[in-house]
């Protein structure tokens, strides 16, 4: 799946993207007193970006600036910003994928 065929509110498959910005970690604090750790990536494939949040430092640990990972049964939230949102949800996996020369390295 590409990240122009994601629907708002809706799982996904699978979708390979390029990592082209890494933000964090900062912390999200819940009105009954929980916390937790969010970064932020911008992600790309070649249909365009997303705003990729992950919730655990662990899964952070896996994705590197330049590199291509495989996200398979995500979630898409609402855009937000005029930017499609996407997590790895509640049963969503996270994996290094080999490179692949057709995901740009830039935003278009």
């Amino acid at each position: 799946m590409k990240i122009n065929e994601l629907q708002p509110r809706s799982n996904f498959d699978e979708v390979k993207v390029r990592v082209l910005s890494k933000q964090g970690p900062r912390e999200v604090s819940f009105r009954d007193g929980r916390t937790a750790t969010v970064w932020d990536l911008e992600v790309i494939d070649d249909t365009g970006t997303a705003r990729f949040t992950l919730w655990k430092d662990v899964e952070a640990e896996k994705c590197q600036v330049g590199e291509v990972i495989s996200i398979t049964n995500g979630w898409c939230k609402d855009e937000w910003n005029n930017q499609t949102q996407i997590s790895l949800g509640k049963n969503g996996q996270l994996a290094p994928a080999a490179d692949d020369p057709s995901i740009p390295t830039n935003p278009p």
